[in-house]
């Protein structure tokens, strides 16, 4: 196995807008001596860094694979443009973040399917990757392709390209997939044995070997043994940059388009013993500084009210803040104190979703809990906490869907941002954002049309006519891309070769609107003579055979069917968590304490909700709360200035990402940081000068206030333990609470600067590495330097910030210079483009690239003063 990662970092890294995306080395990032593991595994995910690292499925298999010594699991997710172009030319294939080894090198390469959209971004990985993209042109030694999350519950359009899909819950299933390969690689068997194999187990699906048997969907009820302390953490901001924590799988509202509803049912809930524990294993092994309850109702946890005050004891002296994401209405007025509560350290914001704009239409989708009196209460109680902003979520097209449900959305926007704006006292943003209503499988809206694009448009148009005269924001999905998901939604294998033909025609990235490309999926429909609206916008029969006819997800169809009647009627259903079974199937589990003894979990120690409903998938009773514990003074105590290097493959960090680092490293490390104060409290943590991006720190410099004292050593010691080599304390002492700050003190910085010359001729290597070519460019009395400020590139002279520049002696077959620039008030200029800006003169204005070698580094910082 070859690794690419040094290519990577020398080749792409200095080219791209985020190298970030593709550093890896995060803390807790797991790497393994890939000669040892019998069974690799590529854990993939087909869109960017930081949505794929926002997705906490992927986290867990990560944990659970790399548990097993005999298994190794890599992370891979889909390059950028910019990076995918360099890729390209410089032939490197598709790498994991861990080894940059290829994704062809591994046994298995599991694709989570989160959105119908990512369908072209797969082919586009494998095909960066050097893997056949159809599973019957693969042959022995080449990976097999595995699939796994919602959208594989319909796997039809794109099961030719794809040897095994994994339905359900993976926990316990990928570990019997990766058995399999160990038992099939000592047999020495062909890949069709394996595939055989695989569609043994439950929960699995291998299109080639299907005869029309069900595949029973796999359902994991015992979710513990995960350590949440353990998952990496990114450098870069990401999607959802924050600990999550899993409380509940499965939701039992039964909103009639809710997909997940149906798909992750039974409903499992954790105790509140368990949540607290998962949460400090959180904070101490990540160092986040927020935390988010995860589940698909956070209002349905049965400990939510007892456990949010505890919590947030805690969490308060770190300023660590809460969220609650998918809160509904009336959670918020049943338990105004978790509002409160959570408001505590900072005031993460809510979304209210009432899908529907009115109580008929709230019926229709079964979502008639949300009166709009609750709506008009929550927002008030919003305001009131001091929450300064809501957002509304709605849909639009729904089934039934007449223009009085449009005017009452509207209606209930514009007074609830009455009633909120009169209770605040600074001002309220109200913010309504729509989405396309597409039917999903599995739903019992599954057999309804999606409503023309054109409609679809009038309608954003009305509400962002009336919504702005509301002076209420409005946010919407693009029709395109909604009608697009719906038709691979309710697909069938047919539409496998327009998937392709996207892909040949550029297709990548459709769920990002700036990369949506309509019209060249409309020709690849008409190429391949497929009709997309016959498949987004025909009602079915109920009657009617469906693509996904043979996947049992333990909701018969006959229960789908009677609610899709009952949505017509106009007629609810109660949610079986607190109201009698609803008979959706047998994933029900009437026989639960029969099994759960099975299965080894201790009846006892459970305590069953609703009597009448033996369906009730029981939860932990919450344990005694702990005395609240002492709130540590927010006063600084002590001021500790400390230097820090960044240096290898780290020199691509940003300094907010630097930041964000040191500031984690130094949670994690249990270090009494002090915080600002008011609406936002950040550890007060600040930098000597940023430093750009590519550019190494070899004596960087920081403040930290303490709200208790400690010594600098000791500080610099806890602090390492919790960093990379190349991003490290050097130093540490300490400084007078009243130091002046450091920023305003530095008057110049000293780079040390160096570039390869392989493969220049005689005569270019001595025009670059003469002493004089400094001297001379110096001379002039202007340096014109291209830079970009607020993604414009302008003009600046160069030349008054410029202290020195001079050649030193060659290194090898490297030049070098030394390099002074002032800083302060009076501008800057990346030394890069200054470096650069020299070449190119040298080299007669033909760079060819040569500036991307460049390798930088800030050697010291100048202050007046005394550090």
């Amino acid at each position: 196995m070859q690794s690419y990662r040094q290519a990577i970092v020398e080749e792409v890294l200095p080219q791209v807008s985020k190298p970030s995306r593709y550093i890896g080395m995060e803390w807790n990032a797991i790497k393994k001596d890939p000669s040892v593991a019998k069974v690799k595994v590529g854990l993939a995910f087909p869109d960017t860094y930081e949505i794929g690292m926002s997705h906490l499925g992927l986290k867990i298999l990560y944990q659970i694979l790399n548990r097993r010594p005999e298994f190794l699991a890599e992370r891979a997710y889909a390059p950028w443009v910019d990076a995918e172009q360099l890729l390209r030319e410089r032939r490197i294939p598709l790498c994991t973040m861990e080894s940059g080894y290829s994704l062809a090198d591994f046994d298995l390469i599991g694709f989570t399917l989160q959105y119908e959209l990512s369908y072209t971004t797969i082919l586009n990985m494998l095909d960066l990757a050097g893997i056949p993209l159809r599973s019957e042109e693969r042959r022995d030694g080449d990976p097999f392709v595995i699939a796994g999350g919602p959208v594989a519950f319909n796997p039809e359009p794109i099961a030719e390209f794809i040897d095994l899909f994994l339905l359900g819950d993976a926990e316990e299933a990928i570990l019997e997939i990766c058995d399999s390969v160990l038992r099939w690689k000592a047999s020495g068997g062909r890949r069709e044995a394996l595939l055989e194999a695989w569609s043994k187990i439950q929960g699995c699906y291998v299109p080639a070997l299907h005869r029309g048997e069900t595949i029973r969907k796999r359902t994991a009820i015992r979710l513990d043994g995960i350590d949440y302390g353990a998952f990496p953490v990114p450098f870069m901001e990401i999607v959802h940059d924050r600990a999550n924590i899993e409380v509940m799988r499965g939701c039992t509202q039964g909103c009639r388009f809710c997909q997940a509803g149906y798909l992750y049912r039974p409903l499992r809930e954790r105790s509140a013993e368990e949540i607290m524990q998962m949460t400090r294993q959180a904070i101490r092994g990540t160092g986040y500084e927020e935390v988010s309850l995860a589940s698909l109702s956070i209002a349905d946890l049965t400990v939510l009210p007892d456990l949010v005050p505890p919590m947030m004891d805690e969490l308060l002296p770190e300023k660590i803040s809460l969220s609650l994401p998918s809160l509904r209405v009336e959670a918020l007025n049943r338990f105004p104190q978790v509002a409160d509560e959570i408001g505590r350290v900072r005031k993460t914001g809510f979304t209210i979703a009432p899908e529907a704009g009115s109580k008929r239409l709230r019926k229709v989708i079964n979502k008639e809990g949300f009166d709009e009196e609750q709506i008009f209460t929550a927002v008030r109680n919003a305001a009131r906490s001091g929450w300064e902003a809501v957002k509304f979520y709605f849909m639009i097209g729904l089934p039934t869907e007449t223009q009085e449900d449009l005017d009452e959305m509207v209606r209930v926007a514009r007074e609830s941002a009455r009633i909120a704006r009169a209770e605040s006292a600074r001002g309220f943003g109200l913010t309504v954002s729509t989405s396309s209503f597409v039917p999903k499988p599995h739903t019992p809206f599954q057999w309804f049309a999606m409503e023309p694009m054109e409609l679809l448009k009038e309608k954003q148009h009305y509400l962002k006519r009336k919504l702005r005269e509301a002076n209420v924001s409005y946010k919407w999905h693009d029709v395109e891309s909604s009608f697009l998901e719906s038709v691979f939604s309710l697909g069938d294998r047919s539409l496998g070769k327009v998937i392709h033909r996207g892909y040949e025609l550029g297709c990548r990235f459709d769920g990002w609107s700036e990369h949506l490309k309509f019209d060249r999926w409309m020709r690849a429909f008409s190429e391949t003579g497929i009709d997309p609206g016959a498949i987004a916008h025909r009602v079915r029969g109920l009657d009617e055979p469906l693509p996904w006819d043979h996947i049992d997800i333990g909701v018969s169809k006959k229960f789908l069917q009677r609610e899709y009647k009952k949505a017509l009627e106009v007629r609810g259903t109660p949610d079986c968590h607190v109201a009698p079974c609803s008979a959706c199937g047998e994933i029900c589990l009437p026989n639960w304490p029969t099994w759960a003894e099975k299965v080894g979990i201790k009846v006892s120690s459970f305590e069953f909700g609703v009597s009448s409903s033996k369906c009730q998938v029981p939860s932990l009773k919450p344990e005694t709360r702990n005395p609240k514990p002492e709130t540590r003074s927010d006063a600084p105590a002590q001021r500790i200035r400390f230097v820090f290097q960044k240096t290898g493959d780290l020199r691509f960090l940003s300094h907010l990402e630097v930041m964000k680092a040191l500031s984690r490293a130094l949670r994690r490390a249990q270090i009494p940081m002090a915080y600002s104060q008011g609406y936002n409290p950040q550890p007060k943590l600040s930098f000597a000068l940023a430093l750009p991006v590519g550019v190494e720190g070899w004596q960087e410099l920081a403040d930290i206030e303490l709200s208790a004292a400690m010594a600098p050593e000791e500080l610099m010691t806890r602090v390492n333990r919790h960093l990379a080599p190349e991003l490290r304390l050097l130093r540490a002492w300490e400084v007078p609470l009243t130091a002046p700050s450091l920023t305003p003190s530095v008057r110049e910085a000293a780079y040390h600067v160096s570039l390869p010359f392989n493969g220049w001729g005689p005569e270019t290597r001595a025009r670059v590495g003469s002493p004089m070519l400094c001297d001379e460019w110096l001379s002039r009395s202007s340096i014109p330097v291209s830079v970009q400020r607020k993604e414009k590139i302008v003009e600046v002279d160069a030349r008054p910030l410029i202290i020195e520049l001079r050649t030193l002696p060659q290194e090898g077959d490297t030049f070098r210079w030394s390099l002074r620039l002032k800083t302060g008030q009076g501008g800057s200029v990346r030394p890069q483009a200054i470096m650069a800006c020299l070449l190119k003169d040298a080299l007669n204005g033909q760079l060819d690239g040569w500036e991307t070698k460049l390798r930088v580094a800030r050697t010291a910082l100048v202050l007046d003063g005394v550090l």
